[in-house]
């Protein structure tokens, strides 16, 4: 996949001064101080059942709020993608370890995610995995719905991002 265009900054964060835009994703201001843009860490995790069903949350916040999503979100600071993922899970849909299998990687894949009159570019490493236990995965946090999918069957145009999309692609890919 072709790389997204650079990040736009326009104050410095160390200092508030206007940022200038010296390579790509690396800024200066006047006072020296060097501010690289990237990209945002992010977590998907995609529930996939014995008979090749997505289990994907429904979004119950803004942005988009509605659309399909895989369950996740940004990593918190000293947190590993790993452990995102597992705290992710235990925050959405009340699910530990115990209840489903070791997360598989899956991809990573490029995100935009609109808040506040402000677009944060993401990179998000998608994980799959199945449940163990009978415990169904329960709403929690921003998830207003849970809805399982034939992979087949998956709406595009009802997915959250580009990323997700990606994701459902290599499932699709994977299991079908």
């Amino acid at each position: 996949m072709k790389s997204a265009a650079p990040l736009e900054m326009n104050f410095c964060r160390r200092c508030g001064a206007r940022l200038h835009n010296k390579e790509r994703h690396i800024y200066k201001c006047v006072n020296e101080h060097t501010i690289f843009a990237n990209r945002d860490p992010s977590v998907g995790i995609f529930f996939v059942t014995p008979n090749n069903q997505v289990i994907l949350s429904v979004r119950g916040i803004e942005p988009r709020k509605g659309m399909l999503d895989a369950f996740g979100g940004f990593l918190d600071q000293n947190e590993t993608m790993e452990d995102a993922a597992i705290r992710e899970i235990r925050e959405e849909c009340s699910l530990g370890p115990e209840d489903y299998e070791e997360l598989q990687y899956l991809c990573s894949a490029l995100g935009m995610y609109p808040y506040k009159g402000e677009t944060i570019e993401v990179i998000t490493s998608l994980f799959w995995t199945r449940l163990k236990s009978d415990k169904p995965p329960t709403p929690k946090d921003d998830v207003a719905d849970i809805r399982s999918i034939p992979l087949k069957e998956v709406d595009f145009s009802e997915l959250h991002d580009n990323d997700i999309r990606v994701g459902i692609k290599k499932l699709q890919q994977l299991f079908l």
